[in-house]
């Protein structure tokens, strides 16, 4: 089952013009990943909010994701504040853990409607 991500970022203030281009070598090094099914970055009317949906073909893919760009995902953390993220899946203990230690974090498990 794959693993969907949505991840809500602030920039912090004079940071934007910084952020888009670190935003776009981490989605370089994101389409570089075989897990990485879908990697793609939107911003809305207020110039310093981000959205990032992220769609990985499991578990072990989005972890692979944070061990190859960590050094880019430093520099977004440095740019910006994440403010929500929504992690959807059987997202195994490595992420559950991860969401567990941030309140803005949420994880949505698959409903089993059919016996």
């Amino acid at each position: 089952m794959t693993i969907l991500v949505r991840a809500e970022l602030r920039v912090r203030p004079g940071r934007r013009e910084e952020f888009v281009r670190a935003a776009a070598a981490l989605a370089v090094a994101a389409g570089e990943e075989a897990g990485t099914l879908r990697y793609e970055w939107y911003g809305c009317a207020d110039l310093h909010e981000f959205v990032v949906i992220e769609e990985y073909t499991g578990t072990d893919a989005a972890v692979a994701h944070n061990q190859h760009c960590a050094v880019l995902l430093q520099g977004i953390a440095e740019l910006a504040d994440m403010t929500a993220v929504h992690l959807h899946g059987e997202v195994g203990p490595d992420l559950e853990k991860w969401a567990a230690e941030r309140s803005f974090a949420h994880v949505h498990r698959p409903l089993r409607l059919v016996p």
